[in-house]
């Protein structure tokens, strides 16, 4: 058995004339965390995390490239001098932990997240983004040299700021995807037409790079290997344009990613993806190229993941994304053989929507430390140990639990069921074969049970029983109880909010599911409904279902829903259930629609805080600090739960 140090991926990984310590990369991730479109000390914190957590190279986000792509404070002005100082420090802080560096640079055209006014777009055809509908600017020759003009001065600025390397993003979809895809580019002059035409754009870039960079600069080129959309590129095509590039020595690496914003959902593969899903894809133009360096990049969760694709020889190196943001130290972990200890992406898309949607800092629903490395700085044991318990071992309770523990306090935790994770722990289904949110828990049980924390399983909680642990803190982390809907009801219609309430084999009954919670609750409850063979019909009082899903993830579960030929009905909420019937009405025109025969009813919404001890231990008159935490203070998400209670631990220094 090959010992953890002797994996592939842990060996040197030679890009030109520089080598990194490993083959794990951490592909290019907005983190929003810059400030007034400049490097600042809290972006450099996060990375640093990455590069002291083992990571051998590092991609920067996005550094923009000319002033119409900075679209508010967070992207890098890569282009302006006098940002090269705040660079400078950025790169000498990565090299002093380790790691190379090598900055992303971009243009996104005509692809934009906005749900309002659209920026200014441009690209290369007057042809709509297709996920958000604008229309961009179609270039002229002259504007098109100005924009190969900021990317070229962009890569000489990182250079002088001492960055190992660029890398030319032409995939997912952006600007330089644009021009090489004949989905996206009509023109009929040097710059489209044909395949080589098409091309002449990235070439001309990466050719003027080259030309004026040191000879030790790595310059790498990010491909689109596949769009997934007719009329788009695919890897024939993707394989000819990295050839060329190849043949004619312009880049050192090319770092293969797939899809563009017609086919966003492939660019974050989540729960309904297995493992590495695009590998085979990205692997027909790994196996072509003989020259340059290949990074393979498909959602790559394990070092097993990883391992496989290095062993299978089409790519040089991995990169990861989310499952780096999870975990930072993932690489230092595999290394060391710890592989059970890395913290696993649960693939829920959280801070894809909160950077692209809701345009914040960076976050992980695992990780409350994301995006507040700086403020925080690590856990560090107390010297003032104390007595801590902890009702309740769902996310918000462990995660407590397991701070609080590493912090030196000394922690018990009640829970009354026979197993601990609460509700994300039952799950209620296996998609595709990711577990989904169960991961986030099952990680949390073995952390705290590495620990050796007192977990007492099976024991309902009173005050008498807390208080005998002479605590000096308590904290409430009991969850909530899903409650049934006040709605005129007769009988005849099961109506539950459990689907251990409901037969495995539902084939070719009606179930009517209401979707009141919007997230990934009522998603997977309805998913699992159409898996057991219901025909299901879904419907909400908001404007579409799961209205809280990042929109990549929306896209699958809606596409899994449709496979299945649900029905779903927004803007509308339930009235009554009467004679074998459920009766919905429109939430504003009240015109109602009667769903007959229907074998159950599965309510997704509100619950009820599970906080009764808070009044009880006042009750008792005793002096101890109680904190109501998680879904037992307010019925909510995941993270949630996770940042109160990892932040209850760190406050009890």
């Amino acid at each position: 058995m090959t010992a953890a140090s002797e994996r592939r991926i842990f060996q040197p990984f030679v890009m030109g004339n520089r080598t990194a310590r490993n083959r794990v990369v951490r592909a290019a991730t907005t983190t929003n965390l810059s400030e007034n479109n400049s490097v600042s000390d809290r972006l450099i914190a996060h990375y640093r995390g990455i590069a002291q957590g083992g990571t051998g190279t590092i991609v920067t986000e996005a550094l923009r490239i000319d002033p119409s792509v900075l679209h508010g404070p967070f992207g890098i002005a890569a282009f302006k001098e006098d940002r090269i100082d705040g660079l400078a420090t950025f790169a000498q802080a990565m090299h002093d932990d380790g790691a190379l560096l090598i900055g992303q640079l971009n243009h996104s055209g005509r692809q934009h997240t906005s749900t309002s006014v659209p920026p200014r777009l441009v690209g290369p055809s007057a042809i709509a983004c297709p996920r958000s509908g604008g229309v961009p600017h179609p270039l002229n020759v002259d504007e098109i040299r100005e924009l190969a003009d900021g990317f070229v001065l962009s890569a000489l600025n990182i250079a002088k700021a001492g960055f190992d390397g660029v890398e030319i993003n032409g995939a997912q979809g952006h600007l330089l995807q644009q021009f090489l895809s004949p989905f996206s580019n009509e023109r009929d002059d040097q710059y489209g037409g044909s395949s080589s035409r098409r091309a002449q754009l990235a070439r001309d870039i990466l050719a003027r790079i080259r030309d004026q960079v040191p000879d030790d600069f790595i310059v790498g080129y990010r491909l689109g290997v596949e769009e997934f959309t007719e009329g788009g590129l695919t890897t024939e095509l993707s394989t000819e344009f990295a050839l060329g590039l190849e043949e004619a020595a312009l880049v050192d690496y090319i770092s293969f990613s797939q899809g563009n914003f017609n086919s966003i959902a492939a660019h974050l593969p989540d729960r309904h993806y297995p493992h590495t899903p695009f590998a085979e894809t990205q692997a027909t133009v790994g196996r072509a190229l003989t020259k340059v360096a290949r990074i393979a990049c498909t959602g790559i969760l394990t070092p097993d993941d990883g391992e496989a694709i290095l062993v299978e020889g089409w790519a040089d190196a991995v990169a990861l994304g989310r499952a780096l943001t999870v975990d930072p130290r993932w690489a230092a972990k595999a290394e060391a053989g710890l592989d059970s200890t890395i913290r696993p992406c649960i693939q829920c898309n959280h801070c894809w929507s909160g950077l692209h949607e809701g345009l914040v800092p960076l976050t992980c629903v695992q990780n409350a430390e994301v995006g507040r490395e700086l403020e925080l700085g690590p856990i560090r044991r107390t010297g003032s140990s104390k007595r801590v318990v902890i009702v309740g071992a769902g996310p918000a309770g462990l995660e407590a639990a397991r701070v609080a523990t590493e912090a030196g306090h000394n922690v018990t935790v009640f829970e009354s069921e026979d197993r601990v994770g609460g509700k994300v722990k039952a799950g209620i289904g296996d998609y595709g074969g990711i577990p989904g949110f169960v991961g986030a828990a099952t990680w949390l049980e073995s952390a705290v049970s590495d620990l050796n924390v007192d977990v007492r399983r099976s024991v309902s909680a009173t005050p008498e029983l807390i208080l005998g642990e002479a605590p000096d803190a308590v904290l409430i982390a009991a969850g909530a109880t899903p409650t049934l809907p006040t709605v005129k009801h007769d009988g005849s219609v099961k109506l539950v909010v459990s689907l251990d309430d409901l037969d495995s084999d539902l084939s070719g009954r009606t179930v009517v599911m209401f979707d009141e919670d919007g997230h990934y609750w009522a998603a997977q409850v309805a998913e699992e409904l159409a898996l057991r063979g219901a025909r299901v019909i879904l419907s909400t009082r908001f404007f579409e279902p799961f209205r809280e899903l990042p929109s990549v993830s929306k896209i699958a579960s809606l596409k899994r829903l449709d496979e299945r030929d649900a029905v779903i009905v927004p803007m509308h909420e339930i009235v009554k259930i009467v004679d074998g019937t459920v009766v919905l009405a429109h939430y504003d025109s009240r015109r109602e629609t009667v769903v007959p025969n229907v074998h159950a009813a599965v309510w997704v919404g509100p619950q009820i805080p599970n906080d009764s001890l808070v009044a009880a231990l006042a009750a008792s008159g005793a002096d101890v600090a109680v904190t109501v935490i998680g879904d037992a203070r307010s019925p909510r998400r995941i993270r949630n739960a996770i940042r109160e209670g990892y932040d209850f631990a760190r406050r009890l220094a």
